[in-house]
């Protein structure tokens, strides 16, 4: 038999299954900001050295306090 004909299994793609993990495991938020209010966002992150996502699950967690 002609070995460059039999089916291999397929090698694991690192990047693919990347994509499908953030695919089923997060969704996107689309926003805007003026340009003061996202350079306070910005800077704000920065100082904390947190991620944006960071930065709004703490603010609801904030919220959800009161």
């Amino acid at each position: 038999m002609d070995k460059k004909y039999i089916e291999r299994p397929k090698k694991f793609d690192k990047r693919e299954y990347d994509k499908e993990y953030h695919r089923n495991h997060y969704k996107q938020v689309t926003l805007s900001l003026t340009p003061d209010l996202k350079e306070r966002f910005d800077q704000y992150c920065s100082k904390e050295k947190i991620s944006r996502s960071e930065f709004i699950k703490r603010a609801i967690d904030v919220l959800e306090e009161k």
